[in-house]
Order: C-alpha cells, then sequence, then structure tokens
C-alpha cells in the first residue's frame, strides 16, 4: 500500500487491467467494524488491489516499515504481527483496514489492545519481562534513551521495563494481563505514551 514514502515501489507484481471490486457485504461488514466510511473504504481497497495485487507479503511490509523510518526487523515483525490477523504471513485487505483504523481513528481502548497484542509476543495472554525487554531494546535502537513517568530520562530499557512492572503489575506475577495493562495506562498514562508507536 503506497503510504507516500515507498519511493515509487509497487508491492505486487503485474497490475491487472481491472481491479476488482469490494462485495457489498464485506464493504457493509467493515464499514460497522471500522472507523472509515464506504467512500474511503472503497478507494482504500481499490488502491489496496493496485499496489498490492491483493495481499502483502512480510517482506514488502517490511520495505515498506524501512521507507518509514521503521528499520529494526524485530519492530517491523512486531507490527506486522498484529496486522496479520489469521497469521497467513499475509496481510490481507480486511486485516489491513481494521489494523490501520485502530492506529489512525481509534479510541484509547482500541490502541491499547492493539499495542498490548503487539507487545504479548508468544500471544498468550500476557506481557513479560523478557518480551517487554526484547521491545524496550528495539525501540532504544530506534529512537535513543527512553522519556516517561513525567520526564524522566531511562538510560537503559532495563530501567524502564522495571520501572514498567512496578507500576503495571498489580498482582505480582510477572506478568500483565490486557486488563492490568489498560488500568495501568489509566494510572500512569505518561508511561503508555512512552512505549506508543503510533499516536
Amino acid at each position: 500500500f503506497n503510504t507516500g514514502h515507498t519511493r515509487g515501489r509497487r508491492m505486487g507484481g503485474n497490475q491487472s487491467a481491472e481491479s476488482p471490486a469490494l462485495k457489498k457485504d464485506e464493504l457493509e461488514s467493515l464499514r460497522k467494524s471500522t472507523h472509515f466510511g464506504p467512500e474511503e473504504l472503497k478507494n482504500m481497497f481499490k488502491q489496496f488491489h493496485k499496489e498490492s495485487q491483493g495481499g502483502i507479503s512480510k517482506a514488502q511490509f517490511r520495505e515498506v516499515m524501512k521507507d518509514i523510518g521503521v528499520t529494526d526487523a524485530f519492530l517491523q515483525d512486531l507490527i506486522f504481527k498484529v496486522f496479520d490477523d489469521n497469521h497467513d504471513n499475509t496481510i490481507n485487505f480486511r486485516e489491513f483496514v481494521c489494523a490501520l483504523s485502530v492506529m489512525t481513528r481509534g479510541c484509547p481502548d482500541e490502541k491499547l489492545e492493539f499495542a498490548f497484542h503487539m507487545y504479548d509476543i508468544d500471544g498468550n495472554g500476557y506481557i513479560t519481562k523478557d518480551e517487554l525487554a526484547q521491545i524496550m531494546e528495539s525501540f532504544y535502537k530506534l529512537v535513543g534513551p527512553l522519556v516517561t513517568f513525567s520526564g524522566k530520562k531511562y538510560e537503559s530499557p532495563a530501567q524502564l521495563v522495571d520501572e514498567f512492572f512496578v507500576q503495571m503489575d498489580a498482582n505480582h506475577d510477572n506478568r500483565i494481563s490486557l486488563q492490568e495493562y489498560k488500568d495501568g495506562a489509566l494510572r500512569n498514562p505518561d508511561i503508555i505514551q512512552g512505549l506508543k508507536l503510533f499516536a
């Protein structure tokens, strides 16, 4: 999908003479499950199929991520994993538009769930210290020292991980559930702001 930053590259191979049309029932389903209107969805569908030939592979996704400044392969894969909801290693139009809807127009609760699923690397429903440490190492490489908690600066990812768990792990079981993550975000909005990839 051309984000305006892909330097003219196309994600698909040969372009077909005619783009497929978005079926009426699929359009209605997407209209109900996203924050996009019917015309936006139709236009995105045409562009998606023109650029991707119906699906985005992990390699194609990585190229787009590089073009927009996310060069760390681990972070690229985390973001891909959240987009690829059915885990078939291809992002289809429904997956693309649903993830884009949350990222660009989602309510805070939707964005928290999106981020939680990205940080839950193994998909077991919890964020562990090891998972968060891997993510913070990659963030640190991407943006440098992390600043959060009312401007407090953390010189190492390990410092931030420890503070994150002190603030978020309400039952002290060394893992954070989705509910703990959401509750912690309400208590500590600055820690979540410091972890956001998407505003």
